[in-house]
C-alpha cells in the first residue's frame, strides 16, 4: 500500500518549502533544497511504495531545485530516477550537464557533486541502491552515472523501470513482490557494469540479469493460462532456442517452475479464500482442466485439493485456533 510522505500542499504556504527541505535533506543528505517559486505555488508531493525491501518514491516537484556538493556523507549510495512526467535539468561533477524527459532514466551518485532542477511540471519514480547491494567496484559505478544509454541493457532496463512505474496502481501479488524486487536490483547492476559498452550475449552480469527479469515477469504472469516460452521469449527480444539456454542454470526446468508456482498459488487460495470453489481457484491460476489441475495437486502434495481444504477448516476449527 502507498503512503504519503511528503504533501506541501496540506501545509500554509510559508511552512512548504521549510517542510520540503527538512524530508529531502533527510533522505540524501542535500546541501540545497530549494523551489524556483514563490511560497503559494510549492506542490511538491512523495508518495512510497515498499516492494520487499526496495522502497519506490513517486514525487511531483515542480520548480524543486536539489544540489549536493562534495562534501562527505554517511553513506555510499546511488538514486536510479526515471522520468514520468515534464523535464528536469541535471549537472553532475559540474562538468556533465544534460535535460531528461518523459521516457529516461537518470543515475545520481549520492556521494559526489550534483545539481538537479525540476521545470513547472515534475513526475519522477525514484529508488535508492547502495554501494553494498550492487557489488560492483566504486570505480564502475561512479563511471556509470549520469548517462546510461551506453549500456546494451538500457533499453531492457527501462523497459522494467517504466513497468514497475504502472504496477504502482495495480494489487501486486505478495508472491512475486520479491522476484520483482530482484528483478529490479539485477537490472540496475546490469546497466551500470556494462555501461560504456560489453557484449551482454557473454557477459555474466547481464546474463544473470536479463534471467532474473523474466523469472519476475513469469510470476506476474502465472496466472494466464496463455503464457508460454514463445509469449515469454517475445516479450523479452530473445529467441525461444536463447531463452532455454538461460534457464538452464537453474534446477527446474521453465515448465516445472511454471507449474509449481500455479500450484502453490492455488494451494495458498484453497487454504485462505473459503468462499470460492476449488475450481474457480483452478481457474484464477492458469488451469483450464478441473481434472488435470486434481491430478497435479494430488501428484504434488499427496493430497487432493478438497482434502486440502478440508485439513484446513479443521485446523480453524480447533479450540485457540482463532
Amino acid at each position: 500500500m502507498p503512503s504519503t510522505l511528503l504533501d506541501t500542499p496540506a501545509l500554509v504556504p510559508q511552512e512548504r518549502d521549510n517542510a520540503t527541505r527538512e524530508f529531502f535533506g533527510t533522505l540524501a543528505e542535500l546541501d540545497v533544497v530549494e523551489h524556483a517559486c514563490l511560497p503559494e505555488s510549492i506542490q511538491t508531493r512523495v508518495v512510497g511504495w515498499d516492494l520487499h525491501q526496495l522502497r519506490l518514491l513517486v514525487s511531483d516537484s515542480p520548480w524543486l531545485h536539489v544540489a549536493h556538493s562534495d562534501r562527505p556523507v554517511s553513506a555510499e549510495a546511488v538514486v536510479f530516477s526515471a522520468y514520468v512526467n515534464g523535464t528536469a535539468r541535471l549537472d553532475v561533477g559540474g562538468e556533465d550537464s544534460r535535460t531528461f524527459g518523459p521516457g529516461e532514466i537518470s543515475l545520481i551518485d549520492l556521494s559526489s557533486p550534483f545539481s538537479r532542477r525540476s521545470a513547472e511540471t515534475c513526475t519522477i519514480m525514484s529508488f535508492l541502491c547502495t554501494y553494498a547491494e550492487l557489488c560492483l567496484p566504486a570505480g564502475v559505478i561512479q563511471a556509470a552515472v549520469g548517462d546510461l544509454t551506453t549500456s546494451p541493457l538500457y533499453d531492457l532496463f527501462q523497459t522494467h523501470v517504466f513497468q514497475l512505474y504502472r504496477f504502482l496502481g495495480e494489487a501486486v501479488p505478495a508472491s512475486a513482490t520479491e522476484s520483482l524486487r530482484s528483478a529490479t536490483l539485477e537490472l540496475a547492476r546490469a546497466v551500470i557494469a556494462t555501461a560504456g559498452g560489453g557484449d551482454p550475449a557473454t557477459n555474466d552480469v547481464a546474463e544473470q540479469a536479463l534471467l532474473t527479469r523474466i523469472e519476475a515477469y513469469v510470476q506476474q504472469h502465472l496466472a494466464d493460462p496463455a503464457v508460454s516460452p514463445e509469449v515469454i521469449a517475445s516479450a523479452h527480444r530473445i529467441s525461444v532456442r536463447q531463452l532455454y539456454k538461460l534457464w538452464s542454470a537453474k534446477d527446474l526446468s521453465l515448465a516445472e517452475w511454471m507449474m509449481r508456482g500455479r500450484l502453490e498459488g492455488a494451494r495458498r487460495d484453497i487454504a485462505r479464500d473459503r468462499s470460492a470453489g476449488v475450481g474457480a481457484i483452478a481457474r484464477r491460476w492458469g488451469f483450464t482442466d478441473p481434472t488435470h489441475f486434481g491430478r497435479r495437486f494430488r501428484s504434488a502434495y499427496h493430497l487432493t485439493p478438497r482434502e486440502w481444504r478440508r485439513i484446513q477448516d479443521h485446523q480453524d476449527d480447533r479450540p485457540g485456533a482463532r
